[in-house]
């Protein structure tokens, strides 16, 4: 019995890292390959009928867990061993909010364009809002190279209409009218009147192309 323990001790180390070889080696070098290919690239938290993606403080199961915040962003910034007892990678995530976290490699591709997006959720309404933007700036440079008073440019910039507007600055103030009534029984000593009605504005008269009487819809109806 005792000529057999020497063997025995021989034999633990070989069996130690059989076992813990084959453990480690669950993905091919392909697939870690493949894995790397995320690393560096943004991805968006959303939900998914309700669930989220599950994240660690550490790369193992039992570290404590929470859940990213409804359309943050996270990048991957590199991918680790985790340390838990059954071997798995983890990916380390840096969110927008710049807490980092870690989710493994299963869970990740799992997730992927369910509740982990390639796209950001707001990227339309982000696009029409930087769209919209550049579009008011055009037209602040536009309205302020106009040869107008102050006053009317600071009006049209707010796109309010005051008196002594002409039509053209009433039109970049608040756009194309609903309507345009000329006025008929207006004397002739006070000249060509027109009034200009928006939907939800206001009434504008115009006595010989200048803004003479600004009305409220609701006044106007009365």
């Amino acid at each position: 019995m005792h000529r057999r323990l020497p063997g025995l001790l021989l034999l633990l180390p070989a069996l130690f890292f059989l076992t813990t070889g084959f453990a480690s080696s669950r993905f091919t070098e392909k697939q870690l390959e493949a894995f790397e290919k995320y690393i560096g690239k943004t991805y968006w938290a959303v939900a998914e009928e309700g669930k989220r993606a599950l994240f660690f403080s550490a790369p193992s199961p039992s570290a404590a867990s929470f859940l990213a915040e409804l359309k943050e962003s996270l990048q991957v910034t590199e991918m680790v061993q985790g340390t838990g007892q059954r071997p798995a990678y983890y990916y380390k995530v840096r969110f927008g909010s710049g807490r980092d976290g870690y989710i493994d490699v299963d869970s990740f591709l799992g997730e992927l364009n369910l509740t982990l997006l390639t796209v950001d959720p707001d990227r339309g309404q982000k696009m029409r809002s930087a769209k919209e933007s550049e579009g008011e700036s055009k037209r602040a440079a536009r309205i302020r190279a106009q040869p107008w008073p102050e006053h009317i440019k600071e009006a049209v910039l707010q796109r309010k209409a005051v008196l002594g507007m002409t039509v053209k600055e009433a039109r970049e103030a608040l756009g194309k009218p609903a309507r345009v009534v000329k006025v008929r029984d207006a004397s002739p000593l006070m000249g060509q009147q027109e009034q200009w009605i928006y939907q939800n504005g206001p009434a504008l008269t115009f006595t010989n192309g200048l803004i003479t009487r600004i009305q409220a819809v609701e006044a106007k109806n009365e």
